[in-house]
């Protein structure tokens, strides 16, 4: 009996052993956490989304000939490079919000040089790690324009609207922009955002 009674105490010693050194490493963790949070928290981060368009024959140069990778994947700085060159690139627009750390921020602006022009933007981001924030966000660009049609003798007005919509979640680093969503058409459109503390 005295035996059984031992060996029940080594496999409880040992199971509350196994629980202290998980249960410890989780509140490691945690104390991280709750540690890097304490530290932000009356941190104010600027996001900032650029949305550029690139010609197709200057998208071609930049990757080199070498067939067309995710659009995505191609370096932020070498879309950016061909806007500051004037060669290619263009901004078609920039918003910028400052939001506290895990708080949401967000803005709504119309143009109309020509063509209307309405962006929407909305961020929440939160600072998870030394140099890494989490973002999540909603960016929402429509262009309306006007365009005359010829149709035999008469000419109507048509009305062109494009949009370009993206909502997504995403860890960015301070100083490291990053291209978080693509398309093409006629011109390839990047979204470009970039953080800060």
């Amino acid at each position: 009996m005295a035996g059984k009674l031992k060996g029940l105490i080594a496999v409880v010693s040992v199971g509350m052993f196994i629980y202290l050194v998980s249960s410890g490493n989780t509140s490691v963790a945690e104390d991280g956490e709750i540690d890097i949070q304490g530290q932000f928290a009356g941190a104010t981060i600027s996001v900032e989304a650029s949305l550029v368009a690139v010609e197709q024959d200057v998208l071609e140069e930049i990757v080199g000939g070498s067939g067309m990778p995710a659009l995505t994947s191609i370096p932020p700085e070498k879309i950016m490079r061909c806007v500051r060159e004037d060669e290619g690139g263009q901004v078609i627009s920039i918003v910028k919000l400052a939001a506290g750390n895990g708080s949401a921020a967000e803005m709504n602006t119309e143009k109309n040089e020509g063509r209307e022009t309405h962006v929407s933007f909305q961020v929440i981001p939160k600072i998870i790690g030394m140099n890494r924030i989490a973002v999540s966000f909603d960016f929402k660009q429509i262009v309306s324009e006007s365009a005359f049609v010829s149709e035999g003798q008469a000419e109507e007005q048509n009305e062109i609207v494009t949009e370009f919509e993206v909502s997504s979640k995403l860890v960015l680093r301070p100083g490291q922009p990053r291209i978080v969503a693509a398309t093409r058409k006629d011109n390839a459109v990047f979204l470009i955002m970039d953080v800060d503390i």
